[in-house]
């Protein structure tokens, strides 16, 4: 069984005073998001226990930034770390199956044209990957999923403005189980 983290970022806007409501309110959102990858993408998902090895005293391994703000930047920055590897993963393998040479530049894009016939399974799972992040789909290792933006990516200015104010946010913790396969 292989099992990622995946921290879901919510707005702390209407959410109860009450932590234990908050944490309530936050799991039942990431439930219900998660409940359709159920069986598609993984086979399981709970509360992490203790994601990067970093303890989660709150119900349903949700973090309030108004309530711990060091543990959530300490969270989020994690998460966005383990989505720059799986990023960094994906890239790699699109590179190793389609080689360096079929680089061509754009202006300030590097453009990498490939042809998915169904000859290379491996090219194709990367390629359909980064698609369906360009996307918003909800990937295993995706890392980080801003919730309200429907995204496992944003533009660098939001990322600051959670860093900067993390008391307007809750993050809510979550392993993602899969086979083998």
């Amino acid at each position: 069984m292989r099992a990622n983290h995946l921290a879901v970022i919510f707005s702390a806007k209407g959410l109860p005073q009450n932590t234990a409501q908050a944490c309530g309110a936050i799991w039942t959102q990431t439930s219900r998001m998660l409940l359709p990858g159920l069986g598609k993408y993984y086979e399981r998902f709970h509360p992490a226990a203790q994601p990067w090895g970093v303890e989660i005293p709150a119900p349903f391994s949700v973090v309030l930034g108004r309530d711990d703000p060091c543990r959530f930047l300490r969270l989020y920055v994690q998460a966005r770390q383990f989505q720059e590897k799986s990023i960094s993963f994906h890239v790699g393998g699109t590179l190793a199956e389609t080689g360096l040479e079929k680089l061509q530049a754009a202006g300030d894009f590097l453009i990498c044209p490939v042809t998915l016939d169904g000859t290379n399974k491996r090219l194709e799972a990367h390629i359909l990957w980064h698609m369906a992040m360009a996307g918003g789909m909800l990937l295993p290792d995706c890392g980080v999923y801003y919730a309200e933006q429907k995204r496992s990516t944003v533009e660098p200015d939001f990322e600051k403005a959670i860093e900067s104010a993390p008391a307007d946010y809750a993050l809510c913790m979550v392993t993602l189980e899969q086979g083998e396969g």
